[in-house]
């Protein structure tokens, strides 16, 4: 997890890009986000670019009460986006640094007060009396920004806390024509849907996929069938779904979402492609496992082509490709493609990374099921004292990677004494 101060950089960051969609410094700010996230990779370059823009013509359309919520919503994916790069190499903090200084810099009041959001914050609940006044149109989009600040330093449940008080403001605050409260305003939604994800995230799968079916049919009456809010409403109904236990159900309900995010969002936007991918995971967690390699097979060279070969998604479908590969029967291959997988992953996130441990284990798993007993020993006693060292001895990843040990010693010790 991020330190708190690389959290705040990373929130201020991800204002910046919102304020700075209305000024004359967005050229700025798209070409120095884009070269950030994008880390000389120029396919990532040039899919964060569209990504830019697609946030500014979000940003022009926003008007109304839900204008502030929709800001907020897009500050906290860019702040998520510029922290999982944190994430992934530390020493992109310095050029993150950097832009923000430079922007701060700028001689524009709207980007001086979003590095000083903190007391823009504070000001949009006081009222001309100096008393807290809730019901101020700023108070709704603070609050949520707050709430997913708590949950991005790891406390979920006050993350969902936080949002659901959020959801009863933004039932007061926004209206419908007549100024009446309006539950099924679009600010609210995307309230709801917020609450939602932080009730999953605390916990509570089945309360999540609940409270997502019941705000699904809401945004295809409101916002549309083919909106993109109701269509990630969909794929958080799946995500859930399956997180409840049902991975049937979500496998089906991604089958049905693919081909309208295609149509809609286009085949190769991150959103059409998540799906995909969820699509083929909870395909193979249903039951079959050919179905889930096939699927990362065909999807692999997209995300390469999309993403760029080393990134961080494509490295998530390779590993799928070989997990599911293996489950499929064909353990060599798994072997040989996390074989492969490994030193790129290491390189990439570094040595000690859950992941890179995660494919560790995986390559000495399969080199047993190929045959080769005492390899997978010897390969699974190497990770011993590193899963030791990074997670505890009683952590459970590394428990699994005790018994995975003594599992494979004993048939490499059968496997001699047969052969003697």
């Amino acid at each position: 997890m991020l330190a708190e101060r690389l959290l705040a950089l990373t929130a201020l960051a991800g204002r910046m890009v919102v304020v700075a969609a209305a000024t004359d410094e967005w050229e700025t700010a798209r070409l120095g986000f884009a070269q950030l996230l994008g880390q000389g990779d120029v396919k990532q370059t040039r899919l964060t670019e569209a990504q830019l823009r697609a946030t500014r013509e979000q940003l022009i359309g926003a008007v109304g009460a839900d204008a502030g919520v929709i800001r907020a919503t897009l500050a906290r994916r860019w702040a998520g986006r510029l922290a999982d790069l944190l994430e992934q190499n530390p020493d992109a903090e310095t050029e993150l640094q950097a832009l923000v200084h430079e922007m701060q810099t700028e001689p524009h009041a709207e980007m001086r007060a979003a590095s000083n959001h903190e007391v823009s914050a504070r000001d949009a609940v006081s009222t001309r009396a100096g008393q807290p006044a809730p019901e101020h149109p700023a108070t709704p989009a603070a609050r949520s920004e707050l709430a997913y600040s708590v949950g991005q330093a790891g406390d979920a449940a006050a993350a969902r806390d936080q949002f659901a008080a959020g959801v009863s403001a933004s039932d007061v605050m926004s209206t419908n024509g007549a100024g009446q409260p309006a539950p099924e305003h679009p600010g609210t939604l995307a309230a709801r849907s917020e609450l939602a994800y932080s009730v999953g995230q605390a916990g509570d799968a089945a309360a999540a996929r609940d409270q997502f079916a019941a705000l699904v049919p809401v945004a295809e009456r409101v916002l549309g069938p083919e909106h993109p809010d109701t269509l990630a409403a969909r794929a958080s109904l799946a995500y859930w779904t399956a997180q409840a236990g049902n991975t049937a159900a979500a496998r089906d309900q991604f089958a049905a979402l693919v081909p309208v995010a295609e149509r809609v969002l286009g085949p190769e936007h991150p959103d059409t492609l998540t799906n995909r991918h969820n699509f083929a995971n909870f395909a193979g967690y249903a039951g079959d496992a050919a179905a889930a390699r096939d699927q990362f097979a065909r999807l692999l060279p997209v995300y390469e082509r999309v993403f760029g070969a080393d990134s961080p998604e494509t490295l998530v479908a390779r590993f799928n490709l070989a997990y599911w590969t293996g489950r499929a029967g064909d353990a060599a291959a798994a072997r040989d493609q996390f074989a492969a997988l490994l030193p790129v992953r290491a390189s990439v996130s570094g040595p000690d990374d859950s992941d890179t441990l995660a494919a560790r284990e995986e390559l000495a798993y399969w080199t047993g099921r190929a045959g080769d007993a005492a390899g997978a020993r010897d390969q699974f006693a190497a990770l011993l004292p590193v899963r030791e060292r990074v997670r505890g001895p009683e952590h459970a990843e590394t428990r699994a990677v005790w018994y995975q040990l003594a599992h494979w010693t004993a048939l490499a010790e059968n496997s001699a004494g047969a052969q003697e």
